[in-house]
Formats: C-alpha cells, structure tokens, sequence
C-alpha cells in the first residue's frame, strides 16, 4: 500500500534497488554457504587423519599396556588448539589414556554411540572416533573432540565482509537507478503537468511534447489525439449552449405544466377513490338495510305457504312461491353487490378451515340438481383418489362451485355437465384443480376478454335470454385471486366451455390469522323444560317480525319459544327460565349482540347455554370467538337452522343420560337450502 502512493521517481528507484540488492544478497549468501560447508568437511577430513596418525602411533603401547607412552603420544596434542579432548578406550571400553585441554568430563566406559569409526557434530564440537589395530587386530578406540573454533571465525569474518559488500553495492545501485530513471520518469511527468493544467484552465489547445518513440511516445500521441477530439467536441458544445438553454426554457414550462396537471389528475384520483370508498360503504349499508325486510318477505311468505297448503287452499300456493322466488332473487343479488363492495373496499376477509373436498362437490351437486334437470341435463362427477382434504374457506369455495355449476346449467340445453376434481403439484407446490366442464353454447374469444369484469356478460341478447347480473364470473374470480389460486376458461362458440379452477391445498393467509377451527357445541346445564314440557329456546332480538317468524317457526317444532326484545330483557329471561339454547342479534339499541354474548359467558350459570348467532353482520370470527356455539347469516335457511336446535336438543339428553356430549358441527354462514325463517336465503344467481 506504501509503495503504490510513491512517485514514479520513487518507484523506479526503489525497484532498482531492491532488484539488484536481492541478488547480490542472494549471490552472497550462496557463496558463505557453500565456502562455510565446504570448510566444515575440510575441518572434519583433517581431524580425520590426526586421528588416524595417533591411533596408529597409540598402537604398540595399548598392546603392551605401556600407559605412559600412550599419555605421551596424546600429549603432543598440545600444539593442536582446536583440539580439547583426546582418550584412548580399551576394547572393553574402560579408559586406557587421555588428554584434556581444560575441564572435561567423560564417562569411564566408551558409549555404545562411539564405538566404531565416523565422526559427528555434538554441542558446537566436532566428534571423531578411530579404531585402533595392530596387525588386524582390534586393541582399542581413540576419541579426539575439538571445538569449532575456526569455522566461527570464518563465518563472522565472512558475514561482515558481507553486509560491508551490500551496502556498498546498494548505494552504487542508488546513484545508479536515481540517474538512469529519468529515462522513464521525465516524460511521464511531463505528460502528467500537461493534463493538470489542462484540467485547471479547460484549454484544449495545449499539447504534450513527444521525447521518444518508445511506448511512451506511443502514450503521448494518443493523449493529444484526445485532446485534439475533445477540443472539437467542446467547440461544438459551445456553439450548440444557446440551443440547449432555450430548449431547457421550453421544457421548464412543460414540466410546470405537467406537474399541474399531475395534481389535478391526484386531486381526480383521490376524489374518484373517496367516491368510490363511499359508494362502497353506501353499498354495505343498503344491502345490510335491504336484507332486514327482505326476511320479513321470505319468512311470511313461506309461512303462508305451508299454512295455505295446509288449509288446503291450493290456489294461492304459485302465488306464494313467486314472491319468495322473487325475495330470493333480490336477495342474491344484494349479496352479490355486498360481496364486491367488500372485495373493493379491501374488508373481505378469510376464514380458514379443514374440510373434505369431496362433501363440498356432493352438496353443490344436490343443489343444482333441480336447475339441471329444469333444462334437461346430467351432471357427471369425476373425483380422482388422491382428491381428499384441503384447507381454505369453504364458504367461498362453495361460492366458486355453486357460480360455475349453475352457469354451465343455465347456458346448456338437453345436454350434459361434468366436474373433474384433480389434486396436482405445480412447483413444488400442491394444488387442488376444480374443472367444470359443459356442453353449451359456449364463449367467443372477444367475449372472453371481459368474461371477469363487474356486470359483464357475453352480450345483450344472452342477458335477456338467461338473465343474471354479470356478477357471478367476477365475484367468483375475486374470490379465487384472495385464496391465492387461479381461474381461466377454454371455450369456443357451439362447443361448450371449460373453466379450471385451480385453489392450493393449504391456503396461507399473510397478513392475519384467518383460520377458524370448528366448535363444538355448547352443552346446556340445567333443566329448560317448561310446565307443558316442552324445551324452551330464547329469540333475542329487536326487530318483532324476526322475533314473530321464530317464535312460530321453533314452536312448530315442538319448543316453547320466549322473545326478548333488547339484551338486558334476554340477559333476565335467560336467568329466570334457563332455555335448551339462545338465539342472538348483533345489532340492537342500546346493548349489541356482542355485549350480551359476552355477559352470557361471563356468567357461570348461563355459560354452558349454546348461542347461535342470527344477525346481518357478517363477522362470524368474532362470534365464534367470544364463545358463540354458531352463526347465522339473515335470512337463514330454516332446515339448517332445524338441524341446529334438533342437535342441541338431541346433545342435552346424550348429556343427560350417560354424561357424554356430542359435539356440533360448525354450520357455514352462506345456506343453499331453499326454506327460511328470518335467515338468509341461498346465492343461486349469477351469469
């Protein structure tokens, strides 16, 4: 990182240096290496041959024992001063004779490692051991030991010479390299002066001189070749300024006018949205306000129904069944406007549970069973083995059948209509693939272009023809996009049509938790049996119609009913006469279905009592919740709500007799039966 912040001059000095310091060092080093080893072995031979002299004058007297000539023969040791020590071993390895220079010790028996002949380099000493023989015959084992005394000199000697000759050297490479690196630096820093003053006063003009032709002379001529095509460019920038300052002008004024007509069209937008979000809302509201006479209408008409067919009074019995087709009608249709302005509005929400595929398709199918037939045709059902639960929102899983089945038997005449159920894995992913195929009049390729879109439908003639609002296709394609599915169809003129739906099997809900489990029912405490002996069942509710409707409804059914108007008169009645179960409104004066609902659970001994929610208000999560055994959308279906209380009725005397409840299925809040009392009736019309 130094090195790359010095100058060129710098640069190629130090790399001189460094280049021709690095192999004389290395030359050097080489050279005392060699000359060192080379005079250890010298040192070694050397010794050698002392050792094999003496051993060969210490022979005799080891032979004939003469101690004191073998002393005297080592003792000529002395003029050698590298030599320290020098012994003569017996066979036996005890010593026979010796020479110290110094103080040295030495074992009394020759180790095994010395016995023999060589040599070896033992603690800054060199080590030599000779046999010693007279006429081939071993008679001892001389040991000399001398220092490295000489060898240590020659290397400092050298060393010193050594680090003198480099930096000798690395000085001449200093002069040197300082003076030949102009060569290179000069023209470099030259061109450099140039670009910053050209940098500094923007004159193009100014041109490098070129001293040679080597690549830095290459290097010149480019840079002023660029020179030279920048001072054209900038010529004729500064004769196109006055072109570019007065179109900047009149782009100016154009962005201030686009940035107004940017606010009025936010200003549109946001009003278009507030018109929208109030038309939603105003929506919501009428459909809620329409739904409570519409019960009445449905709820009395079939009432009179059953009352004049019991009468036997035939002849009004048509009559009757055209205001409730008619009441159903409408009410379909305010459901339909309901649903979409909660998709707008973004409050649709989710409510997620475990369900079999299977009793879905068998219930849409017994449903639209009679639409069928009405127009001659046959549903065929294909149900593949792999097809069994899947987690979603039944409701509107149902929905989506319920619009698709009975459009393909609305538009198909005396022909035949099919449903294939698949589970399929696409990206790793699992998918359940719903297809409901026909034999109708089927669907241009311009038609299917709007096939999805709010209050669209193939054309005027087919409106009048089939009727429908054009919003089933659209509700069923929104419904279809939340549970994270798709939905597409394949179709043309006189060949039917096909539409694939295709929903996951696990829907996962990202931004709440939408899933609901099931709920058992509420297992009633004590006796609710009146003086007649008949099971007494609370109506809590502020609309006296809807309190009429089921008093009459539930009393047919063999049950005492008591109303009460309002939530503190049902809290007191509910003490006071302990009904089988309580039937509760969300909307009402003073104390809301939800307050009640709360109270009732709050207290121990109305806590066990089951409450099944009748209300307008679509919001069966909170209901749940807060501990209601069901929930009921106005205007309910009267079979199902018969189902309910029959369940409740049947669980109490299970309690009863044997202390072991059964639980209630969870009823869904969108019926498709056909009788009501002050409930909702089924969606049945769509495209």
């Amino acid at each position: 990182m130094i090195l790359q912040n010095l100058s060129i001059k710098r640069k190629l000095t130090l790399i001189t240096m460094l280049t021709s310091s690095l192999a004389l060092i290395l030359s050097s080093v080489s050279f005392l290496i060699y000359d060192l080893v080379s005079f250890r072995h010298l040192l070694t031979q050397d010794l050698m041959t002392q050792a094999e002299i003496i051993g060969y004058n210490s022979a005799g007297a080891m032979e004939f024992k003469d101690e004191p000539a073998a002393t005297a023969t080592l003792s000529a040791l002395t003029a050698k001063e590298d030599i320290v020590t020098a012994v003569l071993y017996r066979p036996d390895g005890k010593i026979f004779a010796h020479y110290f220079r110094g103080k040295t010790t030495l074992p009394s028996y020759l180790p095994s490692s010395l016995q023999g002949k060589g040599y070896r380099f033992e603690g800054g000493y060199l080590e030599v051991f000779h046999d010693v023989t007279l006429n081939g015959e071993h008679v001892g084992t001389l040991f000399l030991q001398s220092d490295m005394r000489q060898w240590s000199m020659r290397a400092r000697r050298y060393a010193s010479i050594l680090i003198i000759f480099v930096l000798v050297s690395g000085l001449f490479a200093f002069f040197v390299s300082s003076r030949l690196q102009g060569l290179i630096s000069n023209p470099i820093l030259h061109l450099e002066d140039t670009m910053r003053m050209v940098s500094a006063n923007k004159n193009y003009a100014v041109r490098a001189v070129k001293s040679y032709g080597d690549e830095i002379g290459r290097l010149i001529d480019g840079f002023n070749t660029m020179l030279s095509e920048i001072q054209q460019r900038d010529t004729a920038l500064q004769s196109t300024n006055g072109e570019l300052k007065t179109r900047t002008q009149e782009l100016e004024e154009e962005i201030s006018h686009r940035k107004q007509t940017q606010e009025e069209l936010l200003n549109a937008k946001h009003a278009a949205e507030e018109a929208n979000r109030a038309k939603s809302t105003f929506l919501a509201n009428m459909s809620h306000e329409l739904r409570t006479p519409l019960n009445a209408i449905i709820g009395y008409s079939e009432m009179l129904e059953e009352e004049t067919r019991d009468s036997g009074k035939i002849e009004n019995v048509q009559d009757l069944r055209k205001i409730q087709a008619s009441g159903k009608h409408l009410l379909s249709l305010i459901n339909d406007v309901l649903d979409l302005s909660k998709i707008e509005a973004g409050k649709m929400v989710l409510h997620l549970e475990a369900f079999e595929v299977s009793q879905v398709i068998e219930e849409m199918v017994t449903t639209l069973q009679p639409a069928a037939a009405k127009n001659g045709n046959s549903i065929h059902v294909h149900l593949a083995d792999n097809v069994n639960t899947m987690r979603a929102d039944i409701t509107k899983v149902r929905q989506i059948l319920f619009n698709l089945l009975s459009n393909a038997c609305k538009f198909t005449d005396r022909g035949s209509v099919s449903v294939n159920v698949e589970q399929i894995k696409v990206e790793d992913r699992d998918w359940i693939q719903f297809q409901v195929r026909d034999t109708g009049i089927g669907i241009s390729a311009k038609q299917k272009e709007n096939l999805f879109q709010e209050f669209a439908q193939a054309d005027a003639s087919i409106a009048r023809k089939y009727g429908g609002t054009g919003l089933g296709l659209a509700i069923t394609h929104r419904f279809v996009q939340l549970m994270k599915g798709c939905i597409w169809v394949e179709s043309d003129v006189g060949q039917g049509a096909v539409f694939t739906v295709r929903l996951p099997v696990q829907v996962v809900i990202e931004t709440a938790e939408s899933a609901q489990p099931e709920r058992a029912g509420r297992v009633p405490a004590a006796s609710s049996e009146t003086k007649t002996g008949l099971e007494t069942i609370l109506v809590i509710d502020d609309d006296p119609s809807v309190r009429d409707l089921m008093s009459r409804f539930l009393t047919k059914l063999d049950f005492h009913v008591v109303a009460a108007a309002n939530g503190e008169e049902g809290i007191r009645l509910a003490r006071q006469v302990h009904p089988l179960l309580i039937t509760l409104d969300v909307v009402m004066p003073d104390c809301d279905g939800w307050t009640v609902l709360n109270r009732l659970k709050s207290d121990s001994k109305l806590a066990k009592i089951p409450v099944i929610m009748v209300t307008v208000v679509d919001n069966e999560a909170m209901g749940l919740d807060l501990g209601a055994s069901n929930y009921l959308i106005k205007p309910v279906d009267r079979d199902r709500l018969a189902v309910l209380v029959e369940k409740h009725r049947i669980t109490r005397s299970t309690t009863i007799t044997d202390d072991n409840p059964v639980p209630l299925s969870y009823v869904a809040d969108r019926p498709t039966g056909s009788k009501t009392a002050g409930t909702r009736a089924s969606r049945s019309r769509r495209n």
